[in-house]
């Protein structure tokens, strides 16, 4: 049990010491202004679309796709549920525009690979890796859908309205982009030659790192009242580690009572981990408030350290 926790922890820790070494180079002057601009571009455009292909076309097969989308309802409802709950919130609050999106993705999305990929198969071994993919799945379909475009009207820039062509613009984001690729390849049997996948693994490489240090990079740049807890935060908190997970035992247990203890295991500490990285990158992207994003991003992971411990508790004495 102990050794579990401090194996998980350790996960954490290492991406938080990252996003340290970005906050210190921001400030001793080796990072600047340039690099809050071209990093968000660099890991959306340049790193992730690769990765996000890889990890599709070496996760996943023709017979398990059918499983994929069947198997991706329950996260895909709370993802969903969460996020309008968090649109809610902002409308009845009155929050600011350049963090409204921010706050609604933020409570719905979580960090399903980067920790969660690491996290669950130290809880619960090779066996939960297609869960944990089944969730990501959902995950990044929202995220670079209709997440990416709510974080897109945070921006500075008019919306674009939702329609047509610029609709479509919108939707195909090249992260989302890579990942539909990546599904074709699956559909029609084809795998790309090694030396290609071997180039989209070393550039898909480059994400977690790149993403880490622009937050710190972020961190560094915001004044210290910034940092201090708000209800916004605190909204997007409650969402990521309290309403997430009971939306998906209740989704499990009113829906499909049938589903194995461990996939339900493996969506409740998905859905329980800190908020998407790629948040605070998006933001950047769109320029909304980055600084937010980058405190959503931030004080979720190292909360983190806390709450999954918790969970893994609950599951040693709770029967799911």
């Amino acid at each position: 049990m102990w050794a579990v926790i401090v194996q998980t922890s350790q996960s954490v820790l290492g991406l938080y010491l990252v996003g340290l070494l970005g906050f210190f180079l921001a400030r001793s002057g080796y990072l600047g202004f340039e690099a809050r601009q071209i990093f968000p571009k660099l890991v959306t455009q340049v790193a992730l679309p690769p990765y996000l292909f890889v990890s599709v076309v070496n996760s996943f097969n023709r017979d398990q796709l059918e499983h994929l989308i069947y198997g991706s309802i329950i996260p895909i409802l709370s993802i969903l549920t969460i996020f309008f709950l968090g649109v809610l919130y902002t409308k009845l609050r009155n929050a600011k525009k350049s963090r409204r999106g921010i706050i609604s993705v933020g409570a719905a999305t979580s960090n399903t690979i980067f920790i969660g990929l690491p996290v669950n198969l130290a809880l619960f071994g090779p066996d939960a890796l297609p869960y944990v993919l089944l969730y990501f799945f959902a995950n990044s379909s929202f995220f670079w859908t209709i997440g990416n475009y709510s974080l897109s009207l945070d921006g500075e820039r008019p919306p674009e309205k939702f329609r047509g062509l610029l609709a479509l613009k919108a939707i195909l984001s090249p992260p989302l982009l890579g990942f539909l690729i990546g599904i074709c390849c699956i559909v029609l049997a084809y795998h790309p030659p090694k030396v290609f996948m071997d180039s989209c693994s070393m550039v898909g490489s480059l994400t977690t790192p790149l993403a880490l240090l622009f937050i710190g990079i972020t961190l560094a740049s915001c004044k210290l009242e910034a940092l201090k807890p708000d209800l916004d935060l605190i909204m997007v908190l409650t969402g990521r580690f309290i309403l997430s997970p009971l939306c998906v035992l209740l989704l499990a247990r009113l829906l499909f009572p049938q589903l194995p203890s461990l996939m339900i295991k493996v969506f409740i500490i998905q859905s329980s981990l800190p908020s998407a990285t790629n948040l605070a990158l998006m933001s950047g992207y769109h320029s909304s408030d980055t600084s937010f994003a980058s405190v959503v991003v931030s004080f979720s992971t190292i909360l983190s350290l806390v709450t999954i411990p918790i969970f893994m508790f609950i599951f040693s004495i709770v029967d799911i």
